[in-house]
């Protein structure tokens, strides 16, 4: 199910992120735990404090855990993890295990062991919101299971029932609470998560096994391999909503690669739009560690401010001349639905550098960036295009408050290096002994 956005563009549906579908297949297993009645929908709780109806794809029991899963749904947000099944299985017990927290220690009160099952990713590097070991699912989505998790129970624990299940032969089993049942230690990535004092939860310990099928497949197609994400997809969410082509997710992605960067030690990051400029400048420098090159698209200024309230000392810009454009005007984001391809300023500076009327005139023309450059390159207007990447150059250095050495390497659009403007000798490493130009002509 989605919910209505009048603000979208193109009133696009909005959708749920895969924190939210975790914490509803939560509310639905625990539920059927509880009555023996699987929900065809489940109403979560959201970080904002409302409430979303979700649909239950499926639910069912094995032994003494008992499971439901919810189907994804990123309303028309381009997102890979439409479609994908969240399962969430969960088991309870009146003691736990020694081993319930990565500390290995016993918890100091109820709550939930979060365990990591097929195709959710465990943290590996530091940078990250969450620290190395533990399972890929953030600080909101693990607060919104915990709180949905107490409202189910405090909601349906008097109606708990034991479970009859396939593998008891139709015999009814205690209810998997029963008392000094303990909650199994699993294998796998595992965090602890304590109720909160007032929860009313004083003696039970839930263990939730959240998995992902395919999961792993999926990941290779976002950035967690780079991030130090492992075996499988990140459970995300900040509102528990997904925007059709949300800048929010977007920046957040920003945010956590550049945090992985500096966490790295790296005290240089490589800013580029896209694989294609990742490509070019990682030719030019096949010695960098992959933490330190971040995408960030159309997120100009953005990227800047973060890499500067990060404590970087530089940034290098990797582009191709549409984007230089954009940026050399002064635009913080620039993508083509926000902010049309404008020639008018670029014909302008050929003219301001002297060219001929005939150039300029073509240049103010152009159907694309790719032709205007084409135009300047027949013409031999290299002046044209290295004083478009120094007004990118002092562009940068505004939104960074002047604190950021900057670098721009400018591509063709065949991946050929064309034009390297602003600080030199920049290393991308406190430990790097080259300059990132090193070896480039241009």
């Amino acid at each position: 199910m989605t919910v209505p956005d009048d603000d979208s563009p193109r009133n696009l549906r909005k959708g749920f992120s895969t924190g939210t579908a975790m914490a509803a297949a939560a509310r639905a297993a625990l539920r059927r735990a509880l009555t023996g009645e699987a929900p065809a929908v489940v109403a979560v709780k959201l970080p904002m404090g409302f409430y979303l109806p979700i649909p239950v794809a499926s639910s069912g029991t094995h032994g003494r855990r008992v499971w439901a899963s919810v189907v994804k749904d990123g309303g028309d947000d381009p997102d890979v993890t439409h479609g994908a099944k969240i399962v969430v299985s969960v088991a309870a017990g009146r003691t736990a295990p020694a081993a319930c927290s990565s500390s290995g220690k016993p918890p100091e009160r109820a709550g939930v062991l979060l365990v990591a099952g097929e195709g959710v990713g465990k943290v590996t590097k530091p940078g990250l919101p969450i620290p190395p070991g533990e399972p890929a699912v953030n600080p909101v989505p693990r607060r919104c299971l915990v709180e949905n998790l107490v409202e189910e129970w405090r909601r349906w624990k008097h109606l708990a029932r034991p479970i009859q299940t396939a593998e008891t032969n139709g015999v009814a089993e205690e209810p998997p609470w029963g008392a000094e049942r303990s909650v199994a230690d699993p294998k796998g990535p595992r965090v602890w998560l304590p109720f909160p004092e007032s929860s009313g939860c004083n003696r039970v310990f839930l263990e939730v096994i959240v998995s992902v099928p395919g999961g792993e497949a999926l990941a290779r197609r976002t950035l967690n391999p780079r991030l130090g994400i492992l075996g499988g997809i990140s459970i995300l969410g900040t509102t528990g909503i997904v925007r059709p082509f949300s800048h929010e997710a977007y920046e957040e992605t920003i945010r956590s690669a550049l945090r992985v960067a500096r966490a790295a030690g790296a005290t240089t990051v490589v800013l580029t739009t896209g694989g294609k400029s990742e490509k070019g400048v990682r030719a030019l420098r096949p010695d960098l560690p992959p933490e330190v090159f971040v995408q960030v698209a159309d997120f100009f200024a953005f990227s800047v401010e973060e890499s500067r309230r990060l404590g970087f000392r530089a940034v290098v810009h990797g582009a191709f001349f549409g984007k230089v454009v954009k940026m050399a005007q002064g635009h913080r984001y620039t993508h083509a639905h926000r902010v049309p391809l404008d020639l008018k300023p670029l014909a302008r500076r050929a003219a301001a550098l002297g060219h001929e009327a005939s150039l300029c005139e073509a240049l103010a023309a152009a159907n694309t960036a790719r032709h205007a450059l084409e135009l300047l390159k027949a013409a031999e207007a290299h002046d044209v295009i290295e004083s478009i990447c120094r007004d990118a150059v002092a562009a940068s250095r505004v939104f960074s408050g002047g604190r950021l050495h900057t670098e721009l390497l400018l591509f063709d659009y065949d991946g050929r290096l064309i034009a390297r403007t602003g600080d030199s000798r920049i290393d991308c490493r406190e430990d790097s002994a080259g300059a990132l130009g090193k070896g480039a002509a241009g």
